[in-house]
């Protein structure tokens, strides 16, 4: 009975060493199987959403920057017909200047975020911080703005009213194909001694296809009567020196500024563009009008009379210094 007690347990022990080293052998496996891809002389692809090394091309178009990239896709703002966006300044002698029936339009890109605004916070050439709106480099001209509006002077204007008899309509203004390529707005505090405000810099190049102006107005459904128009087509701003962007106001340089001040005539929003604060020449721009126009309507059933008075240009004009103060009417 003790032999045959013996060879059971020996039989056991030696199940249990033959079911270990199959746990071994299959664990081997399992890790050789797992080992297996990694080893692999071309690896699988990855999946979608996994990140991926970038070629010698693709990172060399890679541009990084702190801030916030935006943009106005499809940008439009259209008056009520019987409500209409009006905007009215009141001058300190009781006259006044309205613009009523805003409408405010883009074109856009073909791809909505291939070239839009950039905000950013960052220092300026002079090491102050500055806020930095730069404008879509816009190379092509897709990016197209339109404005139409009527304007009116009021030469006695109180409580809210024009004066009967005083106002006088100067008709419909339009502005289409408006482009703006580069440059941008940067604000930042004054750097004057002794002055509040907040400094700015601005500039950018610009091209408009046409400005126009519709003595006669507008009818009641806001269609624009052709009739009687000075027009203003392929109009060109620029930089003389470079015909690239065109600074009107440079932070380091020429620096702008907007503040609220008070003198002895009372309180006034006050915009300006200082003296340069360096050596470095005041920016120069260029400017160019393709063709002037002058359209007037025909009597009795005459054709329209249009007068062209053919191209004009300045090739060099600076704004060294500017100072303008918006008060309020009595």
């Amino acid at each position: 009975m003790m032999r045959s007690g013996a060879q059971s347990a020996a039989g056991r022990a030696l199940a249990m060493r033959c079911h270990a080293s199959a746990r071994v052998a299959a664990s081997i496996v399992a890790l050789l199987a797992a080992a297996g891809p990694a080893a692999a002389a071309t690896p699988p692809e990855p999946a979608a959403h996994a990140m991926r090394a970038l070629q010698d091309d693709e990172l060399s178009a890679v541009r990084g920057a702190d801030g916030i990239a935006f943009n106005l896709n499809n940008f439009s703002l259209t008056s009520s017909l019987t409500n209409p966006l009006t905007l009215t300044y009141v001058s300190p002698n009781g006259s006044a200047l309205t613009l009523s029936g805003l409408d405010l339009s883009r074109t856009d890109d073909a791809d909505q975020f291939a070239d839009p605004y950039q905000l950013s916070l960052r220092p300026s050439a002079g090491g102050q911080q500055m806020i930095a709106i730069d404008f879509p480099l816009n190379a092509a001209g897709n990016q197209r703005w339109s404005l139409t509006a009527d304007f009116a002077n009021c030469g006695s204007f109180a409580a809210g009213s024009c004066a009967a008899g005083a106002s006088f309509f100067g008709g419909t203004l339009q502005v289409l194909d408006l482009t703006m390529k580069g440059g941008g707005l940067y604000v930042a505090p004054s750097q004057v001694a002794n002055t509040e405000g907040i400094a700015f810099g601005l500039g950018t190049q610009l091209d408009i296809g046409s400005l126009s102006v519709y003595s006669r107005g507008r009818a009641a459904d806001g269609t624009i009567d052709h009739g009687d128009v000075v027009a203003l087509t392929g109009i060109h701003l620029v930089d003389a020196g470079t015909g690239g962007v065109y600074m009107l106001a440079d932070l380091d340089r020429h620096p702008g500024l907007i503040n609220a001040a008070t003198d002895g005539n009372g309180s006034y929003l006050h915009l300006q563009v200082g003296w340069p604060t360096t050596s470095d020449p005041v920016p120069a721009a260029a400017l160019r009008i393709d063709n002037i126009s002058f359209t007037t309507a025909g009597v009795n059933g005459a054709a329209a009379t249009t007068t062209n008075l053919g191209s004009a240009s300045i090739a060099s004009m600076q704004i060294n210094y500017l100072d303008i103060k918006f008060r309020t009417g009595p």
